[in-house]
């Protein structure tokens, strides 16, 4: 566990992950410990819905993290060759989404990348 100071109350708490944007148990305030204020304008859900998309003749599974009206972020497996601003369609459950590709973090030591897309539909 590790503290966690937030930037808004300057209040304690403890979290094993400080990757991830958290609200602060105290005031609300959406943070991480790692990457500080959580700066995108819309609320994101999380959800985790497993799937399969098409990307340069392959099939890569992936998994929806989470939603949010401008975007998803997703974590697929293996050591796909997925680039910053490859256009890309998707369909995760009832969804049909066309998005580019903002962001990209190789996880080495789990063999899988994970992805935030914007959504161009």
């Amino acid at each position: 566990m590790l503290r966690l100071i937030c930037p808004k109350c300057n209040k304690d708490s403890y979290s094993a992950d400080v990757e991830s944007y958290r609200p602060c148990p105290y005031c609300g305030y959406v943070f991480s410990g790692k990457y500080g204020p959580d700066k995108r304008s819309a609320n994101r859900m999380e959800r985790k819905i497993p799937f399969v998309f098409p990307y340069q003749g392959q099939s890569l599974k992936a998994s929806a993290v989470d939603f949010s009206e401008k975007g998803i972020g997703i974590k697929i497996f293996g050591e796909p060759p997925i680039a910053v601003g490859d256009t890309i369609d998707l369909s995760i459950g009832d969804l049909q989404i066309k998005a580019k590709v903002v962001w990209v973090k190789h996880k080495s030591d789990e063999s899988m990348v994970m992805a935030g897309l914007g959504r161009l539909n």
